[in-house]
């Protein structure tokens, strides 16, 4: 009983959306009504956001959220239970082992992609957060004849694809998103692996704003040890 509190209170404690408090129906009638497709802001809006589920395996994050919804069905449809889609994601790589021993992105086939998460209409770089923000999850490793170890590892990113310029502000696109990266990190290129970074066009979680919303429904992305990567919402 009092694991099921914990997990109770910790669910409501990490609903940080801010959506706590908005009727989530009010967004699903609107798509019915009139019968057209969310935009990425109205899919936010009707979503909560479980942040502290990343890092942990997805059996404890499912039991985080399935306590947020015994707490408060509503937020999920009403449904009378929610339905996980487990998407496998590239794995993670400390910082610190990267540094150590830099072949361990070699486990990692396109490492040396950065994933540029872009709108439903693949026009526009959003970003995992829709604010335009781009990270890489790897540390840079490249040849220096001045290091003791022959090389040197460094954080890259995050870069702003958000064009503030653009009528209404919105998103870069992809393309230029992804050479103004390229053009910024030019000097760290090639890495000691010979290889350069790039870009790969990541979709959104949803797949396309056609998808209706289903408040029931919650995306884990986990790597290859069924841990958390990114933080999960309901949609």
């Amino acid at each position: 009983m009092k694991i099921a509190a914990l997990l109770t209170a910790a669910a409501a404690a990490t609903v940080v959306s801010g959506n706590s408090f908005r009727d989530p129906k009010t967004v699903v009638q609107k798509q019915k009504e009139n019968k057209r497709a969310l935009t990425e802001t109205e899919r936010r809006l009707a979503s909560q956001v479980f942040d502290n589920c990343v890092g942990l395996h997805m059996n404890k994050c499912k039991a985080i959220i399935d306590a947020a919804h015994a707490a408060n069905p509503a937020a999920f449809g009403s449904v009378a239970s929610v339905l996980y889609i487990i998407l496998k994601v590239r794995p993670i790589l400390e910082t610190a082992d990267i540094a150590a021993d830099p072949d361990l992105l070699l486990t990692v086939p396109d490492y040396q992609l950065i994933g540029l998460r872009t709108d439903s209409d693949n026009t526009h770089v959003v970003g995992i957060a829709g604010d335009g923000i781009v990270t890489y999850p790897y540390s840079w490793c490249v040849n220096d004849a001045a290091d003791p170890t022959g090389y040197r590892c460094e954080a890259i990113g995050p870069w702003d694809c958000y064009d503030e310029a653009a009528t209404p502000p919105t998103g870069k696109n992809f393309e230029q998103c992804c050479n103004d990266i390229k053009a910024e990190t030019a000097y760290l290129m090639p890495d000691l692996h010979g290889n350069y970074l790039d870009c790969y066009n990541s979709p959104p979680p949803l797949e396309n704003l056609e998808d209706p919303l289903d408040l029931g429904r919650v995306y884990l992305h986990v790597d290859a040890n069924n841990r958390v990567v990114h933080p999960p919402c309901n949609g």
